[in-house]
């Protein structure tokens, strides 16, 4: 075939379950119950190997249409995302040199028809980057209380080059 084009990596295990490329990450779709009246989707259930961390401490917060929070990096915590609405694109860069995918960055997706859970590690630099014209609104379970005398939150601006990720889209 003219042109060849580039075959794609396998990015799912069985059952549709998406392939992290990160150590350490996991990523959930929620399941959703919808109905002529609403829907209810599971946020926490100990059945699931996604909280076998005891939850401590637990804090919502909103990325607004267009914005981008992040590189944040924790050194002790991991984050636990319940993401719960809106378009938000999680950007993931591996920050632990001893970690055997040093360097790499995997991206995912959410949004009101694909809600879900991402955890998080430490060392793992984040963004969370909103790419649609309504906010997005996330749940952090996150492995520690926050430190007020001595935060566990470190940043990079994501325009500062220092992380080499495009936070434009492309439709490729």
């Amino acid at each position: 075939m003219v042109p060849g084009g580039v075959r794609d990596v396998p990015t799912v295990f069985e059952r549709g379950r998406r392939r992290p490329t990160i150590d350490g990450v996991v990523m959930v779709p929620a399941v959703v119950q919808a109905d002529h009246r609403g829907s209810l989707m599971e946020t926490v259930n100990f059945d699931e190997p996604f909280w076998e961390e005891p939850i401590v401490y637990a804090y919502t917060f909103t990325v607004a249409p267009g914005r981008i929070k992040g590189w944040g990096m924790h050194k002790l915590q991991t984050d636990r995302y319940a993401v719960l609405g809106g378009p938000l694109r999680v950007v993931l860069y591996d920050g632990r040199p001893a970690s055997q995918t040093f360097q790499q960055i995997a991206e995912f997706s959410f949004g009101d028809r694909a809600p879900g859970f991402i955890r998080i590690p430490p060392g793992v630099w984040h963004a969370d980057q909103n790419v649609g014209d309504v906010p997005s609104t996330v749940i952090n379970f996150p492995t520690r209380p926050y430190d007020r005398d001595d935060p566990d939150k470190y940043r990079i601006d994501p325009a500062s080059g220092e992380i080499p990720f495009d936070f434009s889209l492309s439709d490729g």
